[in-house]
């Protein structure tokens, strides 16, 4: 976990739900980095902020987190870029925050963000899940899409060793430790948190409709240009995965990062900041 996480365990004594805590204190994070919040029509969460004359930067989180897990790299990145940062559908705040979740809406609302905020051609940063929304985006919307950063991303058939959906606090440990790095140690509070949480984003998504937007396929078929960003340490979709990826997309460069595993924004920020900027 990060240091903010650490921190925000021992002020509150583990009395609060430790990861609602960490979600808050995150989303404060954003504001506090000169980001404003905007709910949309569609009921869509989002930042916005940074560099107004600068090259838009679109920064897409995972299946179960929300648009806080940013936090550590978004001041970086505002001195450079114009950023927007959305609460994906069905995460966060955004609605729908009840019943099934399709690809469809959550490609639909991120449309209807960008068609709203962005002017002009932009890079989408995503991570995890993020990273394979980023590419049925790109695959639609080419014309929109200048550059995609895919930053341990999903999206292609692969077979899964970590407990997505952990039973008990060992299987909890052991899908920590493939998102944090093999030396996590994740409490156990924040591990009981996380067993007790109901509802989860990831388990709203049908599986027909997953199966049908895998990119194995389509990958081939993107026509901008793609950095792979990667944890050296990543447990959910191991550097095997990330070479498949990048021999699937022509052209694409990977970039891997020591000390990281499946969230490197988070675990190592300024070393993913260099990396998006390609300076690492």
């Amino acid at each position: 976990m990060t240091v903010l996480f650490a921190l925000t365990l021992m002020v509150f004594g583990m009395q609060n739900d430790p990861i609602e805590t960490y979600t808050q204190l995150s989303r404060k994070a954003l504001g506090q980095a000169g980001l404003e919040k905007v709910v949309d029509d569609h009921g869509s969460v989002y930042w916005i902020g940074g560099k107004e004359e600068g090259e838009t930067l679109v920064l897409l989180h995972g299946v179960n987190d929300q648009a806080g897990t940013w936090a550590a790299v978004v001041p970086a990145l505002a001195r450079d870029y114009r950023l927007i940062v959305p609460d994906l559908a069905g995460h966060g705040e955004s609605q729908p925050k009840t019943g099934a979740i399709s690809y469809a809406v959550v490609l639909d609302r991120l449309h209807s963000i960008l068609e709203k905020e962005a002017k002009g051609k932009i890079t989408l940063a995503g991570n995890s899940m993020g990273g394979w929304i980023g590419a049925l985006y790109a695959l639609d919307h080419p014309d929109r899409v200048q550059r995609l950063v895919l930053e341990g991303a999903s999206g292609m058939a692969w077979p899964l060793t970590v407990p997505l959906f952990p039973k008990s606090r060992e299987e909890a440990a052991a899908m920590m430790r493939a998102v944090n790095g093999p030396g996590d140690k994740t409490p156990d509070a924040v591990l009981d948190a996380f067993l007790a949480r109901k509802d989860l984003p990831m388990s709203r998504f049908m599986m027909p409709d997953v199966a049908q937007h895998l990119l194995d396929t389509r990958l081939a078929k993107l026509t901008v240009p793609v950095t792979l960003i990667w944890g050296r340490d990543d447990g959910v979709l191991p550097l095997a995965y990330a070479e498949a990826l990048q021999n699937a997309i022509e052209g694409s460069e990977l970039r891997i990062i020591d000390g990281a595993a499946h969230i490197p924004h988070r675990q190592q920020p300024e070393k993913f900041v260099r990396c998006l900027k390609a300076t690492c």
